[in-house]
């Protein structure tokens, strides 16, 4: 009975890994990459709305790092002690503890963030007659998302519901106000450059943020032109990126500098990489 009981907790953490940014994050740089090589769906995914919902992607993820440590809030009492761990092999009580995150902030909640902006996204990067199905199916799955979090006891109600607001809020500033993928990447590099500065961010959340403005150098590098050009938004983005160092650098010191510029690196190469490999192809 014990380990039926495991096996359904370690289900129910499956579903929360579907809303884990990780897994959104490179869950975006899939399509965003690889797209239209999907087999099924690739052609069936407009380029420019993959494209708006990869920057919404990682502007969203930067802006819940930045809030969940504004706020500071601490997990409900007892969310170390994860249900079901009882029933389970020594060796998949690791991997089920890392798969549910029980540490960290909690508000608002990063999986339902990152769930609401990535799935509800890049459903609505699908064209044809069947995008309103994609668009209730990622619904459905935000919704077992946001309950998932709630039932393995690592989120309250109000913290699930309040991520859910920040990533439609944040879909409907870039693919309602916005638009452009271009205007999304810049959102998402001041999103980038305020956390560290204004907040303080620190390891894994300095990543993310690092990562938001290094794609926003990355896809201004490589607009399109005759050849990747330094330009007035190029400079502008750089420097920010060095003074998110020199902030991180007078806080916490050279390695979480470090951690920060791989970030802005790693976002640059990810986003200009793709661009320039695609204009390649093209000519």
């Amino acid at each position: 009975m014990a380990s039926l009981d495991a096996a359904v907790w370690f289900g129910v953490s499956l579903v929360t890994l579907l809303g884990d940014p990780l897994v959104i994050a490179g869950l975006g740089f899939g399509l965003y990459w690889f797209g239209g090589w999907v087999p099924v769906i690739g052609d069936r995914l407009d380029e420019l709305r993959v494209e708006l919902a990869f920057a919404t992607i990682a502007g969203a993820l930067a802006l819940s790092a930045a809030l969940k440590t504004g706020f500071a809030l601490e997990r409900p009492p007892g969310a170390a002690a994860l249900p079901g761990t009882a029933g389970m092999p020594d060796i998949v009580v690791p991997i089920y503890t890392w798969i549910v995150g029980p540490g960290g902030h909690a508000f608002p909640s990063g999986h339902a963030t990152a769930a609401t902006v990535g799935w509800l996204g890049l459903a609505w990067a699908y064209r044809g007659k069947n995008r309103d199905r994609a668009l209730v199916l990622a619904g459905g799955l935000v919704v077992a998302i946001a309950t998932s979090r709630v039932v393995l006891g690592v989120h309250r109600p109000h913290e699930v519901l309040a991520g859910i607001g920040v990533g439609l809020a944040y879909l409907f500033v870039t693919f309602g106000l916005l638009g452009r993928p271009r205007r999304t990447f810049a959102l998402a590099g001041m999103i980038g450059v305020a956390g560290p500065i204004v907040v303080g961010l620190t390891g894994d959340s300095l990543l993310v943020a690092g990562v938001a403005l290094g794609m926003t150098v990355g896809w201004e590098f490589a607009r399109e032109r005759d050849r990747p050009a330094v330009t007035l938004p190029v400079l502008a983005a750089v420097i920010a990126a060095g003074g998110v160092a020199g902030a991180t650098f007078v806080r916490s010191g050279t390695f979480e500098t470090g951690l920060a510029l791989l970030g802005v690196g790693s976002g640059a190469t990810i986003v200009a990489g793709q661009r320039v490999i695609r204009r390649v192809k093209n000519e």
